[in-house]
């Protein structure tokens, strides 16, 4: 037998040998793909059972909290298009796009992702439920308690930026650049503005004019008091939940979730899952959102279940902006700080801040 032929059937046991060690062993892919379609299916039925339950406790007379009133019209006139325009056809619109590079723009390590992931999330969880519970602080202004003429003062507000900014931006920044390795003049240097134009201009127009048209109280102030108030709102907001959610969720957590689940060209569920995951991470963040109530089991379980159930819808919206152009600024003016929470928050800031 001449040397090629012994040297190629060398090669095919050992071919053999690999395949069967593999077959055996589990291929790292296919447990990397059945890891994320898990957590993806996990995602789901939370979400499932949190929107059942809370529309069987409405059912059922269950007291139901402020926030929840009209639980069935909200998530269907507000929070179901928030996934259906911003993240389906978001998705669909950016299909071609290449992946982003999220260890090297975010300074991502593979090896640590999982855990730094985790840890995100506990940190994120017990500050809510400290600030929350004790100091009824949540991610917007003023927290769990409905705002009503004069029920909150100029000390309140800047008491909540501050705690806010102090706790979700300037500790987790420290970490970022002492115990992570990223780089923000790399990471700015990689956003692509021009090319996302589109996607800030058309999804800001359906933020901000949205609640206009559903009825926020937004007229009836005079210009001096829209040029002030707009002004002051945006700067306390971007303190107080703007930037927590930028570094928190969209620097912090999607890139490490991101880098755990590879996409490949076309491909939309290994997206689906960091937007999923993304979504549950911004309902933990507004678990104490005006109009919440947890002083009994029963307000509390439907305080619960409506802040999973529409919350993590909304967090997905915000989430896609991130997944799909690598830019953690974008939901800031297309879905939070400069587009919904205008119309939302102004009136009440006019008034705190006696702008006449």
């Amino acid at each position: 037998m001449d040397p090629a032929t012994i040297g190629r059937q060398s090669h095919q046991v050992d071919a053999t040998i690999e395949t069967r060690a593999e077959g055996h062993l589990g291929d790292p892919m296919s447990q990397t793909t059945k890891r994320i379609s898990n957590w993806l299916i996990i995602s789901f039925v939370v979400w499932f059972a949190a929107t059942v339950s809370l529309l069987v406790g409405q059912a059922r007379g269950m007291k139901i909290p402020i926030i929840a009133e009209d639980a069935v019209g909200s998530l269907l006139m507000a929070y179901v298009p928030v996934v259906l325009v911003v993240v389906l056809l978001q998705l669909f619109l950016t299909r071609e796009r290449s992946s982003v590079d999220w260890e090297q723009f975010y300074g991502v390590n593979k090896k640590t992702a999982k855990a730094e992931a985790d840890l995100a999330l506990v940190y994120l969880t017990v500050t809510q439920l400290v600030l929350g519970l004790a100091f009824k602080i949540g991610l917007h202004f003023p927290g769990p308690d409905v705002y009503k003429t004069g029920s909150h003062d100029q000390n309140d507000v800047w008491i909540w930026a501050s705690v806010n900014c102090f706790v979700y931006v300037v500790l987790p920044m420290a970490w970022l650049y002492f115990g992570a390795s990223l780089d923000m003049i790399e990471l700015l240097s990689s956003l692509k503005w021009r090319r996302d134009l589109w996607i800030i201009v058309a999804y800001w127009c359906f933020d901000f004019f949205g609640p206009i048209i559903g009825g926020a109280d937004f007229f009836g102030l005079t210009f001096i008091q829209y040029l002030g108030a707009i002004s002051l709102g945006i700067f306390v907001n971007t303190l107080g939940a703007g930037l927590p959610v930028v570094v928190m969720m969209h620097i912090i957590y999607l890139p490490r979730v991101a880098v755990l689940c590879p996409v490949q060209a076309r491909s939309f569920h290994n997206k689906m899952v960091d937007i999923a995951l993304g979504g549950l991470f911004y309902a933990v963040f507004s678990l104490f959102d005006e109009g919440v109530d947890y002083s009994s089991t029963e307000v509390a379980l439907m305080s619960f279940w409506y802040i999973i159930s529409t919350q993590m819808l909304v967090g997905m919206g915000k989430s896609t902006f991130t997944v799909v152009t690598g830019n953690p600024f974008i939901h800031y003016i297309t879905l939070h700080v400069l587009s919904a929470r205008i119309p939302f928050d102004t009136k009440m800031y006019a008034e705190i801040f006696g702008i006449k």
